[in-house]
């Protein structure tokens, strides 16, 4: 898994990708938009093989900020399948219309919609989709994309592992291991979530949508 999740706290508002039954996600540009469940530890909580053991205090300091959270909460929303689909909709709309821009290289796509010459024409799409902002439009994609890459069997069961290792790390801080379970809970996809996007996968059309969430990132599909 992953250090961070689909979006980092401050680019909630990014393009995600996802790990899929086969593959691993893909951005909209030549190379991914936004970090998302893939096969590195989530966490690295133990400290480097060149650490000076001479100075005890030192290292604990700097053994604290190695440790350091490198993930946050997600939000995520409750889906329902006209938004789900909304949500994919979207998503084909937008990788098959700005893969080609330098999408890739804003902080967020609200960032991108502001100072991009393309910005406006991004959002305008979106909200034909039904969807106030981009940020709304994200959660939900977001919430499709956590789903979906549970369909793998092995999402759910790497990040619940990552949970198991944290609860039995008994040198790490009580606040930055709540913060840590807080954000890989938040990467778990709900019960109803899953039930709608395995539903959708079992309809060709939607099932090719979701499949361009799986690309991977050697450009295979750009």
């Amino acid at each position: 898994m992953r250090a961070e999740p689909v979006l980092a706290a401050k680019d909630q508002t990014r393009l995600p990708e996802t790990q899929g039954p086969t593959a691993a996600g893909g951005g909209l540009g030549s190379a991914p938009f936004a970090p998302s469940p893939g096969n590195e530890p989530l966490l690295q909580l133990t400290p480097g093989d060149d650490a000076n053991t001479d100075n005890d205090n030192t290292n604990e300091n700097d053994n604290t900020q190695e440790m350091a959270p490198a993930i946050s909460t997600v939000e995520t929303v409750e889906l329902t399948p006209d938004l789900a689909k909304r949500a994919i909709d979207g998503f084909v709309k937008l990788k098959k219309t700005y893969q080609d821009t330098d999408i890739a290289e804003y902080e967020s796509l609200e960032q991108f919609v502001a100072q991009a010459k393309e910005g406006p024409a991004l959002e305008k799409d979106i909200k034909s989709f039904g969807f106030k902002t981009v940020g709304e439009w994200n959660t939900a994609i977001t919430s499709v994309s956590f789903a979906y890459a549970a369909l793998s069997g092995t999402h759910e069961d790497e990040i619940r592992q990552e949970l198991e290792n944290i609860e039995k790390e008994v040198d790490l801080d009580q606040q930055m291991k709540a913060s840590l379970i807080e954000g890989l809970q938040s990467m778990l996809p709900s019960d109803n979530n899953k039930k709608i996007v395995a539903d959708l996968n079992l309809q060709k059309v939607w099932a090719e949508k979701l499949k361009m969430l799986e690309e991977t990132e050697d450009g295979r599909d750009h």
